[in-house]
């Protein structure tokens, strides 16, 4: 399969040549009878400092049994430097992707098909909860091995709820509860008592904003029983996006739009006190566990609950799961002595290790009681339940979701600024997005036929 030409000529360009001269080349002291494999991963901070305690376990233990030595390596780009690298004849051994990589890296070839792998070197794969493998797969075919998951669920503030007549131990359980909590909620003040055009929101129940903490603007029709992708067209022209998209508006227009925009837009950094959750000024949040490690530092007086989300449907209850992947990339020099250290990351004491360092939930069906009891997240367990959903679902499965994931969030963004008519704005968004998907499977189909043996008898210049 050629890689070079698919990824280089189709997706990424003139850009690779810098990175590929520029990419990572520092390496430690290895000692000398060690085999070097080269790990690529996203994570620096305190996230790099748990994986790289790992390593060097790994390096002095394992590593030195089987005569390997891992060079951790914390890369902002991994997954543009690994596609690049792999393009080029020069990948890691070991990458370390968000889990939304893997249907396109695989439809391209950048990935080392795994079954065989996982086969021979004894992995569990039955031990993982089945929502985390099937992320890991794709066309039927295992590519990558879950690393650091998470599910995403609903955080409340505890005593914003009894400010509001609301029951703290009892959440919204469906879209409409959670517009009539919503508007609850929310507090106005006015600089001019008589004028009620004056008021402006100075806590907002809840908002689905990406400019607040809606990192995931492609969620909602999920929640009301509209899947976006079937596993070969894309379906957001659908009841499910309709009834969500008119649940979004339903509140805002009760809130009025322009004070939502205007509160929206004082939105503090993420990561730090002014997050408008932990500093009380956002009742609801939809967020994932690493939310508790946050509070614990900024806001450590806050009281919260924790609920899933709501579904249209209490009895289909739809959770969003996700997580980082660990993959090797195609044409990786020592897929087997990658093997090895994987295997050993994939022992659960060590791969719960990560996860609790992480705040994330773990990857098994069965966390041991002490991965769950010594947690930093206090309602961990629910995370954790929650993933064992029949409805828990992840980023749909399409090669080409970075264009829809782009259009998904302009229509999102458009809609919320009442710029756009939904039902016409949805049918472009439909149309758009099947043009990006009809020419990637032409482009597609070009490429198989380009790949498969010639028939025999065919000369150079006919084609296959």
């Amino acid at each position: 399969m050629n890689v070079r030409s698919i990824i280089l000529g189709f997706v990424l360009g003139l850009p690779a040549v810098g990175l590929l001269v520029f990419g990572p080349r520092g390496r430690p002291d290895v000692p000398p009878d060690r085999t070097v494999i080269r790990y690529w991963e996203k994570w620096t901070g305190v996230e790099g400092a748990a994986m790289q305690r790992i390593v060097d376990r790994f390096n002095a233990t394992v590593g030195a049994e089987h005569g390997l030595w891992v060079d951790y390596q914390a890369l902002g780009d991994v997954d543009r430097r690994m596609l690049i690298a792999t393009a080029g004849g020069d990948p890691p051994d070991v990458a370390g992707l968000p889990d939304r990589f893997v249907p396109p890296y695989a439809d391209q070839g950048a990935l080392h098909p795994l079954d065989d792998l996982a086969t021979e070197f004894g992995l569990d794969l039955a031990a993982f909860k089945p929502i985390w493998l099937d992320i890991c797969r794709f066309d039927g075919t295992l590519y990558a091995l879950p690393s650091t998951p998470y599910t995403i669920a609903l955080y409340y503030n505890r005593q914003l709820f009894r400010d509001a007549g609301l029951d703290p131990d009892r959440p919204p359980r469906t879209p409409a509860e959670l517009n009539e909590y919503a508007r609850r909620l929310t507090r106005m003040t006015a600089n001019n008592p008589q004028d009620p055009n004056d008021a402006r929101i100075v806590q907002l129940g809840f908002t689905v904003s990406p400019a607040m903490l809606g990192w995931w603007h492609w969620v909602w029709p999920y929640f009301f029983d509209g899947p976006l992708w079937d596993g070969r067209h894309f379906t957001l022209d659908a009841p499910g996006t309709h009834a969500a998209l008119a649940w979004i508006r339903e509140l805002r227009a009760a809130l009025g739009n322009e004070r939502v925009l205007q509160f929206e837009g004082t939105a503090g950094a993420i990561e730090s006190a002014q997050n408008p959750f932990l500093s009380g000024r956002l009742a609801m949040v939809f967020q994932g566990p690493w939310l508790a490690n946050w509070a614990r530092v900024y806001a450590p007086d806050l009281d919260y609950g924790v609920a899933r989300f709501p579904s249209v449907d209490p009895e289909r209850p739809h959770v969003f799961a996700s997580m980082d992947v660990l993959v090797i990339p195609a044409g990786a020099r020592r897929p087997r002595e990658a093997m090895i250290f994987l295997a050993y990351l994939l022992r659960q004491d060590v791969m719960e290790e990560l996860c609790q360092a992480h705040g994330k939930v773990s990857p098994y069906r069965t966390p041991r009681p002490e991965f769950l009891a010594g947690h930093p997240n206090p309602h961990i367990r629910l995370f954790d339940e929650l993933a064992a959903s029949p409805y828990a679902f992840g980023y749909p499965k399409m090669p080409t979701w970075a264009e829809a994931w782009a259009e998904l969030l302009y229509l999102l963004e458009t809609l919320l600024r009442d710029a756009r008519d939904p039902a016409e704005a949805v049918r472009a968004t439909q149309a758009k997005v099947d043009g990006v998907v009809d020419h990637y499977e032409r482009m597609a189909d070009r490429r198989r036929q380009q790949e498969s043996p010639r028939p025999p008898g065919a000369s150079h210049g006919e084609s296959p």
